[in-house]
């Protein structure tokens, strides 16, 4: 499989969220790096290995869904793919949405990725991430919906009392 064939599958994966199929285009080293500082976000800085990808990829699904995630892949030179994403970030906690542009610049090697580079606004998302922490600090927190793992739906989202849309618990009659 070439270089822009791996990238396209592995973005087809994570598209879905699917942890293990998207490790399953990495190599067992693979180098990741997101090019943010490990104050703003826990996941920032580089992560090495497979077993510590995985966990960095829960970490991010844990703390933001994926409202939107547009990837586009800009260039293909033999074993380097870079790909452009248009992505809009709900952070899980405190309801708050970062939007944006970022860009991945992916390595392959026999048909496995073996590094990936991301570049985001490091401006934008730290100050995104420090009034997250005052949100945190000051209480102005939501309760995040339940996460599912790999081969779980999500469960739909149900009304609580004093919401709008429909409630089949008792309290919210």
């Amino acid at each position: 499989m070439n270089a822009r064939s791996v990238i396209e599958s592995l973005i087809a994966s994570w598209n879905t969220q699917d942890v293990e199929t998207t490790l399953a285009h990495c190599s067992d080293d693979v180098f990741y790096a997101l090019y943010v500082s490990e104050d703003a976000v826990p996941f920032g800085g580089v992560t090495v290995g497979k077993d510590a990808m995985r966990a960095t990829l829960h970490m991010m699904l844990e703390q933001f869904d994926y409202l939107r995630f547009d990837r586009a892949i800009v260039g293909v030179d033999d074993d380097v793919v870079r790909v452009q994403t248009q992505f809009k970030f709900h952070h899980r906690r405190t309801g708050g949405n970062l939007e944006g542009t970022m860009r991945t610049v992916f390595r392959v090697k026999d048909g496995m990725v073996v590094r990936c580079d991301e570049y985001l606004d490091q401006g934008l998302v730290e100050a995104f991430m420090r009034l997250t922490q005052q949100r945190e600090a000051s209480g102005e927190v939501v309760q995040p919906p339940e996460i599912p793992r790999f081969g779980e739906r999500r469960p739909e989202p149900v009304a609580t009392a004093g919401s709008k849309g429909p409630c089949e618990k008792e309290e919210c009659r």
